[in-house]
């Protein structure tokens, strides 16, 4: 599996079912690596994923993940959030998904840009 960048592992973006699918962009592990060096510690909790894995918890059907083009991160509380996000537009990240206790970021040019929404 081997190492993605400097911060950053292939088994940290695989697909949580245990499938294998590790195919990440990576163009979106260059700029969570430049977000890492500025913000601290990132914690992915969940990137590529495959169809059935998807599909089984209630992903849209034609998610960023699918495509290994979008990355969940951990927030914890208010603070953080605020200090992650100002570090996820400065590394160029145009889509943005707020969650309760995670951020979700994507790279997907297809899709609107230039947004912020919530979960």
């Amino acid at each position: 599996m081997g190492d993605m960048s400097r911060n950053f592992s292939r088994w940290e973006f695989a697909c949580q079912c245990g499938c294998g699918y590790d195919r990440i962009d990576p163009e979106l592990v260059d700029r969570l690596q430049k977000v890492r060096e500025r913000f601290g510690p990132l914690t992915v909790t969940s990137a590529c994923r495959c169809e059935k894995h998807n599909q089984e918890i209630g992903g849209r059907l034609n998610s960023a993940h699918l495509a290994g083009l979008a990355c969940d991160l951990r927030c914890a509380n208010s603070f953080s959030r605020f200090h992650l996000i100002k570090r996820l537009v400065n590394a160029g990240f145009s889509r943005i998904g707020l969650g309760k206790d995670f951020i979700h970021v994507d790279i997907d040019a297809k899709k609107p840009q230039s947004l912020i929404w919530l979960y």
